[in-house]
């Protein structure tokens, strides 16, 4: 069985993760980041990539890379590969050291490239490893804010042009600029489909790329991607049953509103089971129970008389 394709594009900007296998250590000291390193900019070069940031943590590491041309599953599936090879001849270790295939995440450049090049070297800081984020030496942040010498593969202009000072205060613009993200929400509250992050006009162009393809290779969460997210499902059930937006995820002050929006966050945005549960907090098998009633019983509107139109 063939795998589900990636959407890939010349001039798409993603957000890249890859985790260790059930969580194992996939950088044990600094000659593990090092080598990585090596190989990342290796593969920038040969495939024309611009590296906007990153950040190595202990058992995943992030990436926010810009493609010239559509070749990300190329590059990635060869760096992984790579490295793998080397840590496990290093470590004289066997066996699969990333947890599946990479993850990938299509941003809008525009709107979310500097909010997720901030978000991704803050990570140090978000899970407890450092007290500042200038301490974490394994991320792209130091670069900027202090005029470190950087690796040539890495690309710091755009996030420079970004703030309209003088050369010489662009380095404290960036540091101010990271240190306001501490305690922002995170950007990953406007991901639609798990795959995209963007507004509609982005989406309406992401959805003209996939056209034409064969929707066999593209996996279900993808293959749409201007299905509504939970704001936008909130607002609608609220706009039916006239119960506030803000009530709706509460189960025991509007029990009805809330199977309603869970059915739609399954049916309609297309989440995973563990997605909704994370969203909702209950559990996935308590989801499928919803799902199931809704569905045995015909429909939305077989059950709640007021969500007909939602089925629409």
């Amino acid at each position: 069985m063939s795998r589900p394709l990636r959407i890939e594009f010349p001039g798409a900007v993603y957000h890249l993760t890859a985790k260790g296998n059930f969580g194992q250590s996939i950088f044990n000291d600094k000659t593990d980041a090092i080598h990585f390193l090596e190989f990342l900019g290796k593969e920038i070069f040969q495939q024309r990539w611009i590296c906007h940031a990153y950040c190595l943590l202990e058992n995943h590491f992030h990436l926010i890379i810009e493609t010239p041309e559509p070749n990300l599953s190329r590059g990635m599936g060869r760096l992984n590969m790579r490295y793998s090879q080397w840590f496990g001849r290093r470590h004289k270790c066997n066996g699969h050291l990333f947890h599946g295939r990479f993850k990938s995440i299509i941003l809008q450049k525009e709107k979310f490239l500097l909010p997720l090049c901030r978000y991704v070297v803050l990570n140090p800081v978000r899970l407890k490893l450092v007290d500042h984020v200038n301490q974490w030496r394994w991320s792209s942040y130091r670069f900027l804010a202090y005029e470190e010498e950087k690796n040539e593969w890495l690309t710091l202009d755009w996030i420079q042009a970004q703030f309209e000072t003088t050369k010489s205060e662009k380095n404290n613009a960036w540091q101010n600029y990271v240190l306001k993200g501490i305690n922002l929400p995170s950007p990953w509250k406007d991901l639609r489909s798990g795959y995209y992050l963007g507004d509609e006009k982005f989406l309406k162009r992401i959805a003209g790329e996939i056209k034409g393809k064969s929707l066999y290779q593209i996996s279900k969460n993808a293959a749409n991607p201007e299905r509504p997210n939970l704001d936008q499902i909130l607002e609608a059930v609220s706009e039916a049953s006239g119960v506030s937006a803000k009530q709706i995820l509460n189960k025991r002050v509007a029990p009805n509103e809330f199977q309603v929006t869970i059915y739609l966050l399954r049916r309609l945005a297309n989440l995973p089971l563990r997605e909704v549960a994370n969203l909702t907090k209950i559990s996935q098998g308590r989801i499928s129970q919803i799902q199931k009633r809704i569905e045995d019983a015909g429909g939305l509107g077989k059950i709640f008389h007021w969500a007909r139109k939602l089925e629409n």
